[in-house]
């Protein structure tokens, strides 16, 4: 019997149920600063009312959430403002609050304790920096177009078997959910594997800076928030900041060879590993889809071979794990672990949203992909359900892609034709789709002015052994058209 498996097995699962307690309660961190550490990040002038022997217990954004003894950091947002929560943080028993100098000017009264800055969301990746220092484990960075989530939790459950792991929650990915997720940071762990994402040019620069990661992955480059990248010129220079700012440090990269983008990085690092399909990768795998469209991977690397079945569908997930991969044979994993790690992984459904997550409804297969969408997922999506071997009928409903800026007619109406092409009957709602609908005439696809109505037809047609792919972007709340389907089919 292989004891040291058999204790990795149980290992994963002690770590499986940890994180699941966090994810479940979001526990508050318990980051501790006094006055001294913050005099170091903060001139004398910024504070307020301050002791001495100042000592808090953890960093909120959030008054529902506070503890007492926490410092509350008053986020202003698009919906609300924390500055607006300033007397119910106190009333909670925040121990000081952190504010913009606009606010302080007309506001700032009694013997409360303040610390008033000039931007309270950069002041939350100083605090979350700070804390970061305290620990020499290694910070692993996943970014990318497509597929970081993915790649990161199939790392996780991975990683997992080995170490006791933090790891993102949910979508903590930006300049709020990266610092609260280094702010859990405890002597307990002894890796932190953390996802990076952005919309604007220069954000993964602030994130590399806020999080100093020993190790980088960057899943792929694709055609995502175009609006403000403009074109794969502008997401490739904003995504490879992550690259430029490992290889001032000597840092470790994990590089797409797939990726012809990507893989002309290699050239900045000494120390790194390459993954992919390709034959001159360090890690590489051979992908083969069963007949529900499960991805089998033929490993090889270095004398190293070994064969996994994964639980998830489509051939972007068996990327998504060939990535991850690489990133558990860096940290010693054995091919046993690996394997059982990708055999026992599954892909977790979110808030009745998925990403690339069949879902079976007596005699109808529904491909939840609603989380997301832009052109690259949308064209990997509409491969998976060309690939879907079935008799019966193939749909494909679909939502607008946001974000694509001026590029948004031309994608919508690309992607119109390719899905023509693969889907028996194509059903879409969204402004960006109607404009591309009247472009683009076929007779399989069909426009509705709502979500409700193309439900309502939808519900009307579809036949034992049909296919579903359902998807659209995050706001498009393309789910709500699944969970109508489910009411209907009585699950």
């Amino acid at each position: 019997m292989n004891f040291d498996l058999l204790f990795s097995r149980k290992f994963i699962i002690l770590n499986v149920v940890i994180f699941t307690y966090q994810i479940n309660k979001m526990l508050p961190n318990n980051a501790g600063f006094n006055k001294s550490d913050l005099l170091t990040l903060f001139s004398s002038d910024s504070f307020i009312n301050f002791p001495d022997n100042f000592n808090c217990s953890g960093i909120s954004t959030d008054t529902r959430t506070l503890k007492a003894g926490e410092i509350f950091i008053a986020l202003p947002g698009e919906s609300s403002d924390g500055h607006t929560r300033i007397d119910e943080a106190f009333g909670r028993g925040a121990s000081a609050a952190i504010v913009n100098h606009d606010w302080n000017k007309k506001n700032i009264e009694g013997n409360n304790s303040f610390i008033v800055v000039q931007n309270t969301l950069e002041t939350l990746g100083k605090l979350a920096n700070y804390h970061r220092k305290r620990f020499k484990i290694p910070v692993i960075a996943i970014g990318g177009s497509n597929g970081k989530t993915t790649t990161k939790n199939i790392a996780a459950h991975l990683l997992s078997q080995k170490f006791r792991l933090l790891s993102t929650h949910e979508n903590f990915n930006n300049q709020i959910g990266v610092p609260l997720m280094l702010l859990q940071m405890t002597n307990w762990y002894e890796v932190t594997l953390l996802e990076m994402g952005t919309n604007e040019p220069g954000e993964i620069s602030i994130l590399s800076s806020i999080m100093e990661p020993t190790h980088g992955l960057l899943t792929n480059i694709g055609r995502e928030h175009l609006e403000k990248l403009i074109d794969l010129d502008g997401v490739e220079f904003e995504e490879t900041t992550l690259f430029g700012y490992l290889a001032k440090r000597n840092s470790t990269a994990f590089i797409n060879f797939d990726d012809d983008r990507l893989m002309k990085y290699i050239r900045l690092f000494e120390n790194v590993i390459t993954y992919g399909t390709s034959e001159e990768s360090d890690v590489k795998a051979k992908i083969e889809l069963d007949d529900e469209l499960h991805p089998i991977l033929n490993f090889s690397f270095a004398d190293r071979k070994f064969t996994a079945k994964l639980n998830t569908i489509g051939f972007t997930t068996g990327l998504n794990a060939i990535a991850a991969t690489s990133i558990a044979i860096a940290f010693g994993l054995s091919d046993d672990e690996i394997k059982y790690g990708l055999e026992t992984y599954y892909q977790p459904q979110g808030h009745g949203y998925g990403r690339m997550y069949l879902e079976h409804f007596g005699p109808i297969k529904i491909i939840n992909d609603c989380y997301n969408a832009n052109p690259d997922s949308m064209a990997a999506a509409l491969q998976t359900l060309r690939n879907f071997n079935t008799k019966a009928k193939k749909f494909a409903v679909l939502g607008d892609m946001r974000e694509l800026g001026d590029a948004s007619y031309k994608e919508h109406c690309s992607l119109l034709s390719n899905a023509a092409s693969t889907a028996d009957i194509i059903m879409i709602t969204g402004i960006e789709m109607k404009k591309a609908f009247d472009e683009i005439k076929s007779k399989n696809i069909e426009y509705f002015t709502s979500k409700e109505e193309l439900s309502s037809e939808l519900k009307n047609r579809i036949k034992d052994g049909d296919v579903i792919l359902v998807k659209g972007s995050r706001g498009m709340t393309m789910e709500m058209i699944i969970e109508d389907l489910k009411n209907n089919l009585g699950t």
